[in-house]
């Protein structure tokens, strides 16, 4: 769903938790002008490039080179979105300080009114390599995604010894916090995505209900101060593989918070609306 509308370049007009980002299939010539005005500022100009059907990170490149962002455009259509180059990193004590993001999963069980719910347990993601700001065709150090690699090491830590973890790397930034942050950024995404009806915006319908995964990063503020949730993707009927491995009720879980008006309290899901 399309979030916030370009006009022109003033990053200052985006929701906090959404990365400036441009449609190149339309938007090519105002990214362009974006570029060249970041670039005469003297600010960090580093993009990511994805495909709009493609997933599994297929056909996504980061890059700060003009002229082969142009050349993407020009292969498929993709959306360039810019990249985050002071993420909050996790230490792994066998690599060092990587990159992560996280996925929430999200119930859309009514659009009017807006009736959503997060489920209780997300999935973390981590790079194989410790994060700096170049080699960017390094995938292991760039990118999460290692669970279709058949040579990558899939790192796996489940939520609740991660957030165990993560305290202890950053004790002045409690999860609980952080994760008010990441559901009022989700309740914003969804208010803003059924706004405007459709084609622009999602529409109601009684018969309708929908499973969403969030995948979202945490970077710092420019004071270095505080972290703020950030927003790359909103999946439309994720693979849930891994949740139903870990977690084999997941579906009853889901199916009876979407198709039913029985009580949930013993579900492991939490309404955001």
């Amino acid at each position: 769903a399309v979030v916030s509308t370009q006009s022109t370049g003033a990053e200052e007009m985006h929701p906090w938790w959404f990365p400036i980002g441009f449609d190149l299939v339309n938007e090519l010539p105002v990214f362009v002008r974006n570029y060249l005005e970041r670039e005469a500022a003297g600010l960090d100009n580093s993009w990511i490039i994805k495909p709009w059907n493609l997933s599994r990170g297929r056909g996504t490149y980061v890059t700060s080179n003009l002229a082969m962002i142009v050349k993407l455009a020009y292969t498929s259509p993709k959306v360039v979105q810019k990249y985050i180059e002071n993420p909050v990193l996790f230490y792994r004590g066998d690599v060092g300080r990587v990159k992560f993001d996280v996925r929430y999963v999200i119930l859309l069980k009514s659009v009017k009114p807006l009736k959503i719910y997060k489920y209780n347990v997300f999935w973390l993601r981590f790079a194989n390599r410790p994060f700096a700001m170049d080699e960017f065709d390094e995938y292991e150090k760039h990118f999460t995604v290692m669970n279709y690699s058949e040579t990558a090491e899939l790192k796996q830590i489940g939520d609740l010894e991660f957030v165990e973890m993560f305290e202890q790397q950053y004790p002045d930034h409690p999860w609980e916090s952080i994760d008010r942050e990441i559901c009022e950024m989700i309740k914003e995404c969804f208010k803003s995505a059924s706004s405007l009806p459709p084609p622009r915006g999602l529409s109601h319908s009684a018969q309708s209900r929908a499973i969403y995964a969030l995948d979202m990063m945490l970077k710092w503020s420019d004071d270095k101060k505080t972290m703020v949730p950030q927003l790359l993707e909103c999946n439309f009927n994720p693979d849930n593989q891994r949740a139903c491995k870990y977690h084999p009720n997941f579906y009853n879980h889901c199916l009876k918070v979407l198709l039913t008006d029985t009580d949930i309290s013993n579900i492991p899901v939490t309404e955001i609306s």
